[in-house]
């Protein structure tokens, strides 16, 4: 199993032991298949040589997606879980560097605190949140993971970090709706920045297109093969 999904689920799996007191659950590989391709959506990794980094964002449909696959969890569990990031928009961070003889350097939580940054599709920035602007029960559980992320993940967990943001902009717009037409950028320092255009696709149910009957991206809005235009 891929790391980056390996690293989603046992995120699931953390939620559910430090919110919902449940110790794991099985997914069937098609549950496995439709979390992975949302990971792969909203997971950027860096293409330069030489780095090792990845920027996730994690969309509060991450976790409707991964509780909706365990039927032990209830509505309002569920609801309680997600009513603690509603407010904020979560962006977990690694930025490692190889050396010579194949070792990481990671670089530490302050340093990409003071470089990273959000930037909306109408050009406005945003910083991340500090601790007396997060709620006591965020904080909690971010602070919980950290350990846990260590043990599961080794190094990469040991040194990835989460940045909360605000969830909307001064009039109350969302910064990034997965399911609503827009775009926004992570950038970590000067010209090194992770886009990110939405909807995702895989939180959009497929299309069938009119003329060719071809089953199609749910975020198309015109048919690749003829241009029809889809509903």
């Amino acid at each position: 199993m891929q790391k980056s999904l390996r690293f989603g689920l046992a995120l699931s799996l953390i939620f559910m032991v430090l919110f919902l007191g449940r110790v794991g659950y099985v997914l069937a590989q098609a549950q496995i298949q439709e979390i992975n391709a949302l990971i792969q959506e909203t997971q950027k990794k860096s293409e330069r040589m030489g780095e090792m980094s990845f920027v996730w964002w994690i969309p509060q449909e991450y976790w409707q997606l991964s509780f909706s696959q365990n039927p032990e969890v209830t509505p309002e569990q569920s609801e309680k879980v997600l009513s603690v990031f509603r407010p904020y928009t979560i962006i977990a961070v690694v930025d490692g560097r190889t050396g010579q003889a194949a070792g990481i350097t990671y670089r530490a939580e302050a340093e990409l605190r003071s470089n990273i940054k959000i930037k909306d599709k109408a050009g406005n920035i945003y910083l991340p949140l500090s601790d007396e602007q997060i709620n006591m029960e965020t904080r909690s559980f971010l602070a919980a993971m950290k350990p846990v992320l260590s043990n599961v993940l080794g190094p990469m967990g040991q040194n990835m970090h989460f940045f909360v943001f605000p969830a909307q902009d001064s009039a109350g717009q969302d910064i990034a709706n997965a399911k609503a037409e827009g775009a926004f950028l992570v950038e970590l320092d000067g010209p090194r920045s992770f886009h990110w255009k939405l909807p995702l696709s895989s939180l959009m149910p497929l299309k069938t297109c009119p003329t060719c009957n071809q089953k199609l991206n749910g975020a198309y809005k015109f048919c690749p093969w003829d241009g029809t235009k889809l509903e």
